[in-house]
């Protein structure tokens, strides 16, 4: 993902259970990534975004429990405001995740001696106006 055009903005390990959009667990999510970004002290930048995402996930607590890659996506960019800045609009606060114009997201179980969680990388894509 890292080539020519782009500058590397963040690369940070999230620490904890990966979560699904809409799901009890949805909120530590968010806020563990919430926490990894601030202790990176990442500013928002304005501009277009290229981010990689890899999951690892935890051991499934019931038959039901199941992560579709998308629905993982999806509460990972909406924490992601300390790097993407807001949206502006006069609603409530959004994340600016429109501004992501590619994402690469792989899951899979942690290795041993790995925990659940995810590395989070994000690159600035600059734009020739010229």
């Amino acid at each position: 993902m890292n080539g020519a055009g782009r500058t590397h903005v963040l690369t940070i390990e999230v620490t904890g259970r990966p979560a699904t959009f809409a799901t009890a667990g949805e909120r530590p999510w968010k806020e563990a990534i919430r926490r990894a970004i601030g202790e990176a002290k990442v500013v928002p930048t304005n501009g277009r975004f290229a981010v990689a995402l890899e999951f690892r996930l935890g051991q499934a607590r019931s038959a039901n429990e199941v992560w579709d890659l998308d629905n993982l996506i999806n509460p990972t960019l909406d924490a992601m405001e300390g790097v993407l800045g807001l949206r502006p609009w006069r609603g409530m606060p959004q994340p600016a995740d429109d501004r992501v114009d590619e994402i690469r997201a792989t899951k899979r179980q942690p290795m041993p001696g790995e925990t659940a969680g995810a590395r989070i990388e994000v690159w600035l894509i600059e734009i020739d106006t010229g």
